[in-house]
């Protein structure tokens, strides 16, 4: 197992820790009635927050449970190496040519993420080198396999999935997973994007638990994100950003 990451890089801070604990709550009592252990994170397009989103989940989960493993499954543009000041040079694209998955294997490309702030055992398999076939990496039965292979060993899986609408990429990570969160970037995602990518992954049978509201102003909130679950009401016009203000 390499050495373990360390640092605050995915935006650590004691207000964005209570948030990400209210959500970690609110996925777990609005989901009591079945276990929901694979999480994935998905937005409409790029840069609305959801590796941050992906990460501090990951971080809050480690408070709560034992084993908690992320993994970067965006292999198109990763940055959640990142975030933990970690090392890429092997990764998810480098698991996926393996060929079986054997308890050990996975030792190889784990680094475990060190920080005062996490109480238990919190890994990250980051995405590895860029590869020429993303979309048919996560869509072969390898990727299905080596999730269902890990579900055995931590408590909580988080996957960080590419935007969904540039790329289909998303799609058969949400069906690998148990559930998928949506993120919303306050005044930044256009509504029509976002009820595109939401449509695509409802047609695509993928479960959504819900959205995360991300970037909202501090004077509106006392925290920079909130979470709806998807049977209760969508969150409001006012929180997207307007049509007219779309840049050429």
């Amino acid at each position: 197992m390499d050495q373990a990451a360390r640092g605050k890089g995915y935006g650590y801070s004691a207000d964005l820790s209570e948030a990400f604990r209210h959500l970690r709550t609110n996925i777990e009592f609005s989901n009591f009635e079945k276990k929901i252990k694979v999480i994935s994170i998905v937005s409409a397009k790029p840069t609305e927050g959801k590796s941050t989103v992906a990460a501090n989940l990951a971080v809050v989960m480690a408070g709560q449970h034992p084993r908690v493993l992320l993994i970067d499954c965006d292999l198109r543009k990763p940055v959640v190496h990142k975030m933990f000041h970690a090392s890429n040079k092997s990764g998810l694209s480098n698991l996926l040519l393996e060929s079986s998955f054997e308890p050990g294997v996975f030792n190889k490309y784990c680094q475990q993420i060190m920080h005062p702030h996490i109480t238990n055992e919190l890994f990250l398999i980051t995405s590895g080198p860029v590869v020429p076939n993303p979309s048919e990496m996560l869509s072969s039965k390898k990727f299905k396999d080596l999730i269902a292979s890990l579900r055995n060993s931590f408590d909580i899986i988080i996957l960080d999935g590419p935007p969904v609408l540039p790329v289909p990429d998303s799609i058969p990570i949400g069906l690998t997973a148990d559930g998928t969160l949506f993120v919303i970037a306050s005044e930044q995602t256009e509504k029509e994007a976002a009820q595109i990518a939401v449509t695509t992954l409802r047609r695509s049978n993928v479960n959504l638990l819900g959205t995360v509201l991300t970037m909202i102003k501090k004077e509106s909130s006392s925290y920079q994100y909130s979470y709806t679950a998807y049977r209760e009401t969508h969150p409001k016009k006012s929180m997207f950003k307007k049509k007219k203000e779309k840049l050429d």
